[in-house]
């Protein structure tokens, strides 16, 4: 069998705790990373902290996009906010029939992946993951580690050998995946789950399940969730009630989950806000509904972002 190909464009945690696991399961595997965490990897290879224990692995880790030429498939694992500059890095790298697998949160990756490559087969992606880089070239898998995957609109085939490929090796990698059919309701039960929790976990310093378990800030928590589900409702998008419950009630069993917003701001970088609460806002503003919560968060997280900018 064709050994697969994998490239991981943005080895941040999330793409290197994907790309480690593949590793495991015989896949190739190259690292498109940068600064200091690239100099990491080539150097020392990938230090992966784990659930069940710690691994150091030898990587094949560049800044090169070309590198990435010959993948039969391409995980986008950088954030939506280094997204547009990505793909205009890959543009021309990629084989015409790589299959590309969009993990970014928020709802538009998608959209914006199948116009820049509107030949490319895409899936997309949800990763349910507690992660964070310690340190350049080490990675800490704290919470969860799920994948959902389901084709975007036509372009994305289900039954492309190289997914099946991938989905086996997930599989002996250890990471639940499942196959979804309507990708639109995918994303939006994780852009749920980021309404609640990630801005407020930026805001309060607290991990996700300390904020769940506190029962003035849950409230607000499922208030944030509630206007999501409004916007998505009367977009069509068949997620409800029962979600916030489930959301709630995983959180709870989690591990400690360090979000990305957390970890920007931590790091004096442009959070994924406006891909996520702001999201809700616009669009609750073109359907004239109210979203106070939302936008109240994305105001706070903007304010932080201004203040840690000028310090």
């Amino acid at each position: 069998m064709h050994r697969l190909h994998i490239g991981i464009a943005g080895a941040g945690a999330v793409g290197c705790h994907y790309g480690s696991r593949l590793l495991q399961a015989g896949c190739h595997v190259t690292f498109l990373a940068r600064g200091a965490h690239l100099q990491a990897l080539q150097r020392d290879g990938l230090h992966h902290q784990t659930l069940t224990g710690t691994h150091r692995f030898t990587v094949t880790a560049t800044d090169q996009p070309a590198a990435l030429a010959d993948c039969d498939v391409v995980l986008l694992c950088c954030k939506m906010t280094g997204l547009p500059a990505m793909l205009a890095a890959l543009q021309g790298q990629l084989r015409s029939d790589a299959l590309l697998i969009t993990l970014q949160n928020g709802v538009e990756a998608p959209a914006a992946v199948a116009a820049a490559f509107p030949q490319h087969p895409i899936i997309a992606g949800t990763a349910f993951i507690g992660a964070r880089r310690t340190a350049p070239g080490a990675i800490l898998h704290s919470a969860a580690g799920g994948l959902r995957l389901a084709s975007w609109r036509e372009s994305g085939q289900q039954t492309d050998p190289r997914l099946e490929q991938l989905l086996a090796a997930l599989h002996a990698a250890d990471v639940p995946t499942r196959l979804e059919s309507d990708a639109d309701a995918m994303l939006w039960r994780k852009l749920l789950w980021n309404c609640g929790f990630n801005a407020m976990t930026a805001l309060t310093r607290q991990y996700a399940k300390q904020v769940a378990a506190d029962a003035e800030l849950c409230a607000l928590v499922r208030e944030a969730m509630a206007e999501a589900v409004s916007v998505a409702q009367r977009a069509g998008i068949a997620i409800g009630q029962e979600d916030i419950d489930k959301h709630i009630a995983v959180t709870l069993a989690m591990g400690e989950v360090k979000t990305s917003m957390w970890q920007d701001l931590e790091a004096d970088q442009r959070t994924e806000v406006d891909f996520i609460n702001g999201t809700i806002v616009r669009q609750a503003s073109a359907l004239q509904i109210p979203a106070p919560i939302n936008r109240m968060l994305t105001a706070l997280i903007h304010a932080q972002e201004q203040q840690l900018s000028r310090q």
